[in-house]
């Protein structure tokens, strides 16, 4: 029985940006992480607040507030949450811990994020000034 439970139901992790929640599917979070201190990067679209080594990878810092016009409420205590995407880890700041939920599957959530179109979203973006700065 609760294998047919299981199936029923789709895990999502929450993390917080200003006074939103947003949801992304369990399986692509790699990690939490506390933000010691992130290492700005010249040249970078303005959502990449930088990039931080871990497990001996340097990871890129989003903030997704600059992505979705959020205002944040304050850059102390975020953590970063590791995402995989293709291969490709990025980090997500949150202004909360997060955390994991279960829905049942025929529940549609607001403000779920999807990893890969995300990337995709983000590729371009950071495609777009590079561009321009080419043609200079």
């Amino acid at each position: 029985m609760s294998e047919e439970i299981k199936e029923t139901e789709k895990s999502y992790c929450v993390f917080g940006i200003g006074e939103r929640e947003f949801l992304i599917p369990k399986e692509s979070v790699m990690q939490v992480l506390d933000v010691t201190r992130i290492f700005p990067i010249p040249g970078a679209p303005d959502y990449i607040v930088g990039a931080l080594p871990v497990r001996g990878k340097i990871i890129p810092a989003v903030d997704l507030a600059k992505v979705y016009n959020i205002e944040r409420l304050n850059y102390s205590d975020n953590k970063l949450l590791v995402i995989d995407v293709k291969g490709e880890k990025i980090g997500i700041l949150s202004d909360i811990t997060p955390f994991f939920v279960n829905f049942e599957s025929d529940i549609v959530v607001e403000d779920f994020i999807d990893p890969e179109k995300l990337f995709e979203q983000l590729k371009v973006s950071s495609q777009k000034p590079a561009e321009k700065r080419d043609d200079k």
